[in-house]
This record gives structure tokens, C-alpha cells and sequence, in this order.
């Protein structure tokens, strides 16, 4: 009840005039706009931000591509220059005069051998070696093999010209080598080694090469045991065009990968090298983790090959799946910039092509480590909004302390009314009588008072004229003696009224509830299969109530003992769940008198069979719940005694 009388206004009213003088509304129109404004403001700032790091990390990326396939192609280019060079010294040696002399310590240093190879041995001063096989149809040249020594000093002089030159090779077109640094070719060397097998020859041979440009191999095994390795090669051909033979120069597969891991690229990021066709030459070890290759295994220098061995590529763009879709347009363009998804990781990819020989140097970096700067910047942006939302959570925590001290005397009017309104209530549900409630001054609750009031009157009503017709009901039962009785369909209980104990004769503390099965050993066995029709025909139809006869008679000892074996207690409780049915708690308040059951009574109707005492019952029955499928829940009807 309120303190005071004041006019009588609507809930809602009352809160929204309260609310709208607290200025809530402009107050959160407001800070909602500020935290808005920022928060898009910051996004658009992020998304320039990224934009701009974007290009210029695409930029940087392109320009380091650039920088070290300049590089590399730089040093490729000198490699081929002196294979040219290297090419144009030994055809003018090949075409010289046949009576050039000979240095007679070359000539000494030379001889043919018991498999018919003629071939040099090794001296102290650093020469070249020279090896001329063995093959059938090809007429060995000593003359012209001599007066090719004297290329041992250029040769020497192109190896020591360029760190990523291992050695240097003049090959004849009659199959006679000249090699330096000095390696023993008579001994690892097979006598009719026929170099017309090798790419390093015949890829530069006319047939393949008509243009006579230097072209570079494959990555090869190299029959001196060297290796892998690429070569830089050039024919030669005498001033009336005849072919003489080609001129290389050699670098190992390490040399290559060395270069490649020693590049310098932003982000962490690596580079690899492929040919034209897009095999890879040189694949570092983060390339070969990150892409799942497996490594390869580097050639036995042992096991010198009798033909050429052309290296396994490691990657084949078109073949990989990550760069199938890309593979076209690498091949084809010249440089380019992309993004491929590599194990749920963006990646960058960017290619510049090699002008010299077409070979692609690819580099790839992970986005994340790109877009690092932007992300720090990201994250001191999320500061910046966490400490604005963390001071307006400040200023409206405040807020609301002032607006609970300005709504007190709004939740006493509400609280006090509406705890004596619940008060009432419960005292009404618990049956206790209730005073009427004074005006509360809010609409609402004044009706609402008014409305329990009227339910209080109508339930005293209604209890007052259920417990009459409850008396009369129990004294119509006691007076005829008939029982009552449920049964619980899907759990096939059955809920009994005392009454039943007494037209049976049985000392009245039997149980109130019981299994259907209990209930059916107590049936006579040839009224069985009637009563289970009765209830067949009760489950399945829809409000129709049924009857019929049978003879039943009163538990005995070990009836009631197998019956409290299975958990059913006197009081119609279920010993396994703990739930009793409501029926009969009923029907324990309205058991029989202690004194029992008179003797001339019970033996009316009768039957005797054995020394079984059977009565002959009348049930009637109907179902009287459902479920929101159809299903009977509970049955309920009456046993009446036939006299």
C-alpha cells in the first residue's frame, strides 16, 4: 500500500515520463552516435591503411624480385659470355696450323693407353686433362688433341674468372675432351665413353641448335662425378661452317641453390628458381617444407653414368596443386604478383622472368607477415576504442547510480503493492483466508487487486461445494459398498479403492496400487481373457464406457509378498521411483474401519472352488486422459459386487 494518495495513472505512462525526464533518450542518441562515428571512422582509416600497405608491399616485393633476377640473371649472362669467349679460343686452336708446336712436356704428359683410349696424366703444374675415347668409326685426331692443350690456360682462366664456375670443358665433334681442373677421365671414364649422348653436347649440336646460341642444360649428372649440374654451352664451327664441337662451362646444382638461399627478400619470404618449362632448378629447404616436397637425393660420384641423367624436377608448376591454376600465366608472362592459399595461409606470389636463358625466379611470403605493420596499427586503433568504451561504461555506471536514487521512490510505489498482491496470492493458493487489499494509486494494480479478490471469492465458493459433494460422494460409496478404481496406461499400474479389499473379504490392508499383472492373478483364469478384451476395448475407445463380469478373489499371504517384492508398498507408492499416483493418496484417506468386514455379508455371492473364495464383480470403465498425440494416458471406472 502506498504512503500517500496520488492520481491514479497507467505503469507505462508513469515509467515513460519518468524516463523521458532523466533525458535517456538524448543521452543515448548521442553517445551512440560519438562510439559509431569512431568505430567508422576507424574502419575507414584500417582499410586505407591496408590499401596503401598493400601496393607498397606489392611494390617492394616486385622491385626485390627485380633486384635479385637482375642479379642473377648479371651473373648468368657473364657465365655465358665466357662460355662464348671460351667457344671462339678453341676453334681458332682447332683450325690452327698442324705443324704448331707442341710443348714437349705436354706431349709427354699424354699417351695412349692398353684400352685404346688416349688420354693425359697428371703433373704438378695445374693442367687440364684430356681424354679421347675409344669408338668405332671415329679415327682419333692426336694431332689436333695436342694443339688443344694449349686452351688448358683459358680454361683456367674462366674458372677462376667467376665463383659460381666449377670447371670448363672444350668437347670435339669427334667425341675428345678437354676438361680442367685436371680429373682423371682414363680411370673413371668408360673407353668408349661417346659424349654424342649427353645434353651438354647435343642440345648445342646443330641439329638442335641451328642458331648457335649458348644454351643452358638441364640440371645433369655430370660423368666426371661432379654432380648435379647445369652448363653454360656454345658451339664453335670453322670459318666454312663445319661443326668443331661445343665449349661450356659448368655450375654445380649447390652453386645454384647457394645463390637462390643467399637472396635478400622482405617478410622473411624465399625464393625459387625454375626453367622455362617450369621445372624447378632450386627449391630452398622452406620452399620444400611449406610445399610438401620430398628432398633429392644427390647422385653417387661413384657411380658415373655411361648416358645422359637428366635430374628429376622436384616441382613441376602445372603439376602442384598450388600453382596449377597459376601455371599458365607464369609461363607466359613475363613478371607478375599474385595470391595463393598454401595449408589455410595466404601467401604472395611474385615471378620475374630471366631474359638470358627463360629461366623464372618465384618468391614467395606470407601475407600475415606483410600486413604486420598494419595489423600493430589495427590493434592501437582497438586500444584507443576499448578505452573509449571502457570510459563510456564509466560515465553510464554513474549515470545509473543517479537515475536509481532519482527512480527510489518509483520502485517503492511499484514493490511495496505489488509484494502484498503476491502475499495474497499465496495465501489464496494455500487455502488461508485473505483481508482485501487497499487502493494502491496505479491503475494496474488496483485491478489487478480487484481481479484476486474476485478469484479468492469464487475458489472459496467452489471448495465450499466440492467438499459437499465429496461428502456426499464418499457416503453414497461406503453406504453401497462399491470401489473405485485407475489405472495408469503406459505404466500399467492400477490404483485401487478400499472398498474392493472389503467385497473381497481381505483384511483392508492390502495395497492401494499395483501392477497390472498382480492384479490379474487375483481374476479368476476363466474370466481372463473377458476382462483383458474390457480393457482392450476401454484403451482404444474414445470416450466410451464399457462393463463386464468376472470373479475375483482376495490376496493371500504370498500374493502380498510378491507384490511388496516388486516395490509396491501398502500406501501406493513405488518403492523404485518414489512417485505415488495421485488416486490413491486419495484413497488412502478413505480407508475401511478396523472392523473389517462382516461375516454374513461377505459370503453372499460367493463361489467356492478348492477352497478359493470368489466374488463375483461387475467393472465398468472408460479412459479419461490423453496425450497431445491421442494416446490413452489413464483409464478410470468402478467395481460394483453383484449380490
Amino acid at each position: 500500500m502506498s504512503e500517500s494518495k496520488q492520481p491514479a495513472v497507467t505503469i507505462k505512462k508513469w515509467v515513460w515520463r519518468a524516463l523521458f525526464t532523466s533525458t535517456m533518450i538524448p543521452l543515448l542518441l548521442v553517445e551512440t552516435a560519438l562510439v559509431a562515428v569512431y568505430f567508422v571512422s576507424n574502419d575507414e582509416i584500417r582499410d586505407a591503411n591496408l590499401n596503401y600497405l598493400q601496393s607498397q608491399s606489392s611494390s617492394e616485393l616486385n622491385l626485390a624480385m627485380l633486384r635479385e633476377a637482375k642479379s642473377l640473371s648479371q651473373q648468368l649472362e657473364q657465365v655465358q659470355n665466357l662460355s662464348r669467349g671460351l667457344g671462339a679460343q678453341a676453334g681458332e686452336l682447332a683450325m690452327g696450323d698442324a705443324g704448331t708446336g707442341v710443348a714437349s712436356r705436354e706431349v709427354a704428359r699424354h699417351a695412349s693407353l692398353p684400352s685404346g683410349v688416349w688420354a693425359s696424366q697428371q703433373t704438378a703444374d695445374n693442367q687440364g686433362s684430356g681424354f679421347y675415347p675409344d669408338l668405332p668409326g671415329l679415327e682419333q685426331d692426336i694431332p689436333m688433341a695436342l694443339r688443344m692443350t694449349a686452351v688448358d690456360p683459358i680454361m683456367r682462366s674462366v674458372v677462376s674468372s667467376h665463383s659460381a664456375v666449377v670447371q670448363s670443358f672444350v668437347t670435339m665433334a669427334d667425341c675428345y675432351v678437354r676438361l680442367f681442373p685436371y680429373v682423371d677421365l682414363a680411370s673413371l671414364v668408360p673407353a668408349d665413353h661417346d659424349c654424342r649422348d649427353f645434353s651438354f653436347f647435343y642440345l648445342a649440336a646443330p641439329e638442335t641448335n641451328p642458331s648457335r646460341n649458348t644454351i643452358w642444360t638441364d640440371i645433369y649428372e655430370d660423368p666426371a662425378g661432379n654432380g648435379w649440374m647445369t652448363s653454360a654451352v656454345s658451339p664453335f664451327y670453322s670459318e666454312q661452317g663445319e661443326f668443331l664441337g661445343v665449349a661450356g662451362v659448368d655450375m654445380t646444382l649447390d652453386v645454384i641453390v647457394n645463390q637462390v638461399l643467399a637472396m635478400e627478400l622482405p617478410w622473411q619470404g624465399f625464393a625459387m628458381l625454375f626453367d622455362a618449362e617450369g621445372r624447378s632448378l632450386a627449391v630452398p629447404r622452406a620452399g620444400e617444407q611449406l610445399l610438401s616436397l620430398l628432398p633429392l637425393e644427390l647422385p653417387d660420384a661413384n657411380d658415373l653414368q655411361e648416358e645422359d641423367v637428366i635430374r628429376p624436377a622436384q616441382l613441376e608448376l602445372k603439376g602442384h596443386d598450388v600453382f596449377k591454376r597459376l601455371a599458365p600465366r607464369i609461363l607466359e608472362q613475363r613478371r607478375g604478383l599474385e595470391s595463393v592459399n598454401v595449408a589455410g595461409a595466404v601467401y604472395k606470389l611474385a615471378w620475374e622472368r630471366l631474359p638470358g636463358n627463360g629461366w623464372i625466379m618465384l618468391s614467395m611470403v606470407e601475407e600475415s607477415a606483410v600486413f604486420f605493420r598494419t595489423a600493430e596499427i589495427g590493434r592501437n586503433f582497438q586500444l584507443v576504442g576499448m578505452a573509449l568504451v571502457g570510459g563510456l561504461i564509466l560515465f553510464y555506471f554513474s549515470f545509473f547510480i543517479l537515475m536509481s536514487w532519482r527512480t527510489h521512490h518509483i520502485s517503492r510505489r511499484l514493490s511495496l503493492p505489488l509484494a502484498e498482491l503476491r502475499e495474497r496470492l499465496h495465501r489464496i493458493g494455500m487455502g488461508a483466508d485473505v483481508e482485501s487489499a487497499g487502493d494502491s494509486g496505479i491503475v494496474e494494480l488496483d485491478d489487478a487487486n480487484a481481479t484476486a479478490e474476485e478469484m479468492y471469492q469464487r475458489l472459496r465458493q467452489t471448495q465450499r461445494e466440492l467438499q459437499s459433494s465429496e461428502r456426499r460422494l464418499l457416503d453414497s460409496l461406503e453406504a453401497s459398498g462399491d470401489s473405485l478404481w485407475e489405472m495408469d496406461i503406459p505404466a500399467r499400474i492400477v490404483q485401487i479403492h478400499p472398498n474392493l479389499w472389503k467385497m473381497l473379504g481381505a483384511s483392508g490392508h492390502e495395497p492401494l496400487a499395483m501392477r497390472e499383472m498382480d492384479f490379474d492373478r487375483l481374476i479368476h483364469p476363466e474370466d481372463l481373457e473377458q476382462v483383458h478384451a474390457l480393457r482392450h476395448k476401454i484403451i482404444t475407445t474414445y470416450g466410451e464406457s464399457c462393463e463386464c463380469q468376472y470373479r475375483m478373489r482376495a490376496p493371500q499371504e504370498e500374493d502380498l509378498l510378491q507384490i511388496e517384492a516388486m516395490g509396491m508398498s501398502e500406501a501406493g507408492m513405488d518403492a523404485g521411483t518414489g512417485k505415488a499416483g495421485d488416486m490413491s493418496l486419495q484413497q488412502r484417506s478413505m480407508a475401511v474401519d478396523d472392523g473389517g468386514v462382516q461375516e454374513g455379508g461377505a459370503q453372499e455371492g460367493d463361489e467356492r472352488e478348492g477352497g478359493t473364495r470368489w466374488v463375483l464383480l461387475s467393472s465398468r470403465g472408460r479412459v479419461v486422459s490423453w496425450d497431445a498425440e491421442g494416446n490413452a494416458l489413464k483409464a478410470a471406472g468402478m467395481h460394483i459386487r453383484i449380490r
